[in-house]
């Protein structure tokens, strides 16, 4: 799986890109750019924020008519330019970045547009059961974990609910032994994304 950057114009999307937040894989890189007119931050979307420290990096852009979005653009064309087989989301209602997609993706660059309607429709997402092992091989980087591994901790999952983290962290251990409180660790920052994907 390709690494992801995320590219966010905060002026027009605001906070919306928090939902990227459990969604985004242990590689990945969301980017905020923000200018003065960038619009604030509620203590609700804070609150979410703050479960992710260091899950994002912020570049102050100079303010003018669509100044963020051509420092942006130009800061992509430095991206592509370092590691061209990321592949990079603009996060942006404004179609103007359409162009600049259509520009880099005949050019066989992975770029694409996310609206924030269509990150906002991420909160729903529900996943198959390969989409949370494939998950849990993301989130599981230190250690040598087998498929029978894998298959262990997502039944402990199935069998725990995101209010019972205290059991699932017991059952690791139980199972596990001593290497169990690290599977826990591990997870616990994406236990939330990792529940919502779990088929019902």
């Amino acid at each position: 799986m390709a690494r992801k950057v995320y590219l966010v114009d905060t002026e027009n999307v605001g906070t919306a890109w928090k939902e990227l937040l459990p969604q985004r894989g242990v590689k990945d890189m969301i980017i905020l750019f923000y200018t003065e007119n960038s619009p604030g931050i509620s203590y609700v979307d804070l609150n979410v924020i703050r479960e992710y420290p260091s899950s994002f990096d912020m570049i102050l852009c100079y303010p003018g008519k669509n100044g963020l979005d051509f420092q942006m653009i130009s800061y992509l064309g430095y991206l592509i330019k370092t590691a061209p087989k990321t592949e990079y989301v603009i996060i942006s209602n404004d179609t103007g970045y359409d162009a600049a997609v259509k520009f880099w993706r005949d050019r066989e660059i992975e770029v694409c547009r996310r609206s924030k309607a269509e990150l906002t429709a991420l909160k729903d997402t529900q996943g198959s059961d390969e989409d949370v092992k494939s998950l849990l091989k993301q989130l599981l980087t230190e250690g040598n974990y087998t498929e029978e591994d894998l298959d262990k901790i997502y039944e402990l999952l199935r069998n725990y609910g995101i209010k019972q983290l205290q059991e699932l962290y017991f059952a690791f251990q139980k199972e596990f032994g001593a290497l169990g409180m690290d599977i826990y660790r591990q997870l616990k920052p994406q236990i939330k994304n990792i529940y919502k994907k779990i088929p019902k």
